[in-house]
Formats: C-alpha cells, structure tokens, sequence
C-alpha cells in the first residue's frame, strides 16, 4: 500500500510551519538559547523570574538554610544508642535514619527485660513528621519507642488463665 499524501494527524508529527521562522545555526556559532545554558547567573535569574524562592529551595537549586542547619539529637537516659551529640540528618534520608535509631531502643529494651527476668508484653514505634516552613519538604522530625513489660509468671499459657478455677469432682 503506498500512501502519495498524509497528514500531520496520521504520522504523529507536530505542525513545524507554526512555530515561525528558524534558521539553521552555522558551525561555530552558538544559539540564543545555548547561551543562557552557559551563563549560570541567567540561568538563575531565569528560574527566579518562573518559581518562587520555596520552590527554587524545594527543588534543591537554593540551599535552605533551615534544612542545612537542623540537628537531631537523642533525649532519652539510654547510654547505648546513636545521636547522643546532636548530629545532622538530611531530610530525603530522615525517615530510615531515625526508624534505626528506634529500633536500637527496641533492641536495648528486649535485651534489658530479658536481663531483669520480665517479659515484653508491647512494644511499638512512632516517627513523628514534620514540615519545613522555609522550604516545604517534609521530614521526619524524630521518634518514639514505648516499651510495656511485665514480671514472668510462673504459671504460663492457659494455665495461668485458670489459676485458683481448677476443681477435682472425683468422690
């Protein structure tokens, strides 16, 4: 089948004869649009006049002060885990960072119980998230392990359910 006319609808080609007049660029010669590429401060002042200051921040072009100065440091009385100086965190890596950090405080609590002869009846871990006001980027701010033991028993299982229910019926 061969096909002698077509339009721009069937092949999928945008309508050139729109954008208006463009010439070809002559060896050597650079574009308008390539100079902008080299002057960095164009650049910038060409995103400053599209986006504002938070979003430039946002997206990582603009440094946020904020975000570069926070620190995180831990406030719990447990000796052996991580941030006890404060320490910087980046906001794209925050949630894992402190997520290991609270599961060092799970492992202490379990290893601290198991040493004091008490069993865990709960444990659980919360990551509380924030946002930062001069950028916008979400973060997560910080944590907190809740540890709930108890005395081991010596009843254990079901019969600790009946403890004092038992009677013997033999006559």
């Amino acid at each position: 089948m061969k096909i002698d006319t077509f339009s721009t609808y069937q092949i999928g080609i945008p309508n050139t004869e729109a954008v208006g007049n463009v010439r070809p660029v002559k060896h050597g010669e650079i574009s308008p649009l390539e100079k902008t590429e080299l002057d960095p401060n164009a650049n910038m002042e060409n995103l400053k006049s599209i986006y504002s200051d938070k979003q430039l921040k946002r997206l990582g072009i603009i440094e946020c002060e904020t975000c570069a100065n926070r620190t995180y440091v831990d406030g719990s009385d447990d000796p052996g885990v991580s941030f006890k100086s404060p320490g910087k965190i980046d906001p794209k890596v925050s949630a894992s960072v402190v997520m290991s950090h609270e599961l060092e405080h799970v492992s202490n609590e379990q290893a601290s119980a198991n040493a004091e002869n008490r069993e865990i009846v709960s444990q659980s871990v919360s990551l509380h998230a924030s946002i930062c006001p001069e950028c916008g980027v979400s973060y997560i701010a910080g944590g907190e392990t809740r540890t709930v033991t108890k005395g081991k028993s010596e009843y254990s299982g079901p019969d600790e359910l009946f403890k004092g229910v038992k009677i013997d019926k033999r006559l």
